[in-house]
């Protein structure tokens, strides 16, 4: 993120917060416009999860529209993978599958991860538990 959008941001994961009426946290390294949004939801309730869900894919849209990017520092997982069309055309996504397969030609390399199979993204059903219950 732009170091000079975190307000905006900021204004917008509130908006996205009382949209899906959800708390969300905002942790975030102000120096180099990295966010870490939490967003409150509880496991047990699959109308929160489901809100959750779509609130993360919100705040990346929305990310992404003010200038930054899917990730800073942690890199594409499974709950992001879906969401690479929004920076990336299928063309680039093919040349990153290709590229792989030069390296990785019997797909031993954690299969299915980072890059999205064309057609089947990855659908986040249940986020990771982050602590006990």
């Amino acid at each position: 993120m732009p170091r000079t959008r975190l307000p905006d941001i900021l204004r917008e994961i509130s908006a996205i917060s009382r949209r899906h009426q959800l708390r969300i946290g905002n942790v975030f390294h102000a120096g180099d416009g990295n966010i870490h949004p939490i967003v409150l939801y509880d496991e047990r309730d699959p109308s929160e999860v489901q809100r959750a869900i779509e609130a993360g894919r919100d705040i990346l849209k929305a990310c992404v529209e003010m200038g930054g990017s899917l990730t800073g520092e942690h890199g594409i997982g499974l709950e992001k993978m879906a969401e690479m069309p929004l920076i990336f055309s299928p063309e680039d996504l093919m040349v990153m599958a290709e590229l792989r397969r030069v390296f990785d030609p019997d797909e031993r390399s954690n299969p299915n991860k980072v890059i999205p199979t064309p057609g089947a993204c990855v659908e986040v059903s249940t986020p990771r538990r982050q602590a006990a219950l």
